[in-house]
């Protein structure tokens, strides 16, 4: 049918065609009108007492990870980091040899955006990575508090059972007691998805075991040196040693090349695929012929390029550094409110151990510990990723730094 009204001429019977195989316009009775007025949500087949979801045991095996294998791994497996590699694959030779200018620096500047993808790259990986380790800690500790909770909620049905009223607490309790396993539903999820997202990134199958970070968190003592971080950066980053590099190779040979790429120098990392594009063997060993203005110009962009390029960098690290001192603050607040928890816990124990109907104020006291500790591994998660994104600034998530 379709064939037959490409091929007819425009008549009422070709419109008539489309119309009635509902490719034409007003297909079917118009739609109703009526006041604002949305359907219930029926939740009728759902029981009131909905069994816990089969929580799946632990795989026979877990593939054991560290954060320095996770960040060469990604750095190794780094998609856009071996295209550009692959872009270029002449061996880097320097020599003022016709025909070499263009060839070297087509093949330095590609080396140096190459490692500052697979910078980028490894930090995202780091990023999944402590984000998995939290989650995989939380686990842990959220099984813990559903026990008290669950144990909390035994007490207050005994006694409700036996002729007590059912107090505004026993109602907190039992709202927390859904909170804790709809937040631990949530958890396998998302332990399941930064699976999904980091392996790739590893170059590890989908199917294979899931990942278990196997790094203790250890948060920084020594307070963070901006300057000397700042100083590095600038050394480090290779973004901005691949722009250092086009204006030390830039001259006659390689003009035309290197001005062509200049449109491409915004966001920085798109002058790796266009420089490795256009710096191709081949062109002209020389182009006397363009005069020193120009080169002086093509110069004299690059280098104010560079220069708003270090200044993006140094204010990116900054803000960074900023940010990985209040989180290391932030940590040691929850790490003393942590100790106050497990304090009060340890008191409820001794009382208990003494004789003491203190039962309920125990478990009581050790959710509130546990919840201190799911704060200590919050904040120090934090810590670590922000750890993370400043080295990522400094461009050393590269190599072996």
């Amino acid at each position: 049918m379709l064939v037959a009204a490409a091929v007819c001429p425009v008549s009422g019977g070709c419109k008539y065609a489309l119309m009635n195989y509902g490719y034409g316009p007003n297909v079917g009775p118009d739609l109703s009108t009526g006041p604002r007025r949305l359907a219930p949500l029926d939740l009728s087949a759902i029981p009131d007492n909905v069994p816990p979801a089969s929580t799946p045991s632990d795989p026979p095996s877990y593939q054991q990870l560290s954060a320095d294998e996770c960040r060469k791994r990604a750095a190794r497996n780094s998609v856009l980091g071996n295209q550009i590699a692959r872009a270029v694959a002449d061996p880097v030779v320097c020599t003022n040899g016709p025909g070499q200018s263009v060839r070297w620096l087509r093949n330095v500047t590609a080396n140096h955006l190459s490692d500052e993808a697979r910078n980028r790259t490894a930090g995202a990986a780091l990023d999944l990575y402590y984000q998995l380790l939290e989650a995989e800690l939380l686990s842990d500790l959220q099984t813990a508090s559903q026990v008290e909770v669950d144990a909390l909620v035994t007490y207050g049905e005994k006694a409700i059972a036996e002729g007590a009223e059912e107090s505004p607490e026993f109602y907190t309790l039992r709202k927390q007691q859904i909170e804790t396993r709809a937040d631990r539903v949530k958890l396998r999820a998302g332990i399941g998805r930064l699976n999904r997202e980091l392996k790739p990134l590893l170059g590890l199958d989908a199917n294979s075991p899931p990942l278990l970070p196997v790094d203790s968190l250890h948060v920084a003592p020594a307070a963070f040196d901006v300057e000397q971080a700042v100083r590095l950066g600038l050394t480090a980053r290779e973004d901005l040693n691949a722009l250092r590099d086009l204006i030390a190779g830039l001259d006659y040979r390689t003009l035309e090349a290197v001005r062509q790429s200049l449109d491409g120098l915004s966001p920085s990392l798109a002058v790796v695929s266009t420089a490795s594009r256009v710096l191709a063997p081949g062109l002209r060993d020389t182009l006397s012929f363009l005069g020193r203005p120009d080169l002086d110009r093509v110069r004299n962009r690059l280098a104010g390029y560079l220069a708003e390029q270090e200044r993006e960098v140094e204010k990116d690290i900054r803000t960074a550094a900023v940010e990985w001192e209040s989180e290391r603050e932030l940590v040691a607040l929850s790490k003393k409110q942590a100790a106050l928890a497990v304090k009060r816990a340890s008191e409820f124990e001794a009382r208990k151990k003494e004789g003491a109907g203190v039962e309920t104020d125990l478990r009581k006291a050790r959710l509130e510990s546990l919840k201190a500790e799911v704060d200590v591994v919050r904040e120090a998660i934090k810590w670590q990723r922000a750890d993370v994104k400043v080295r990522q600034a400094m461009g050393q998530l590269f190599g072996e730094q």
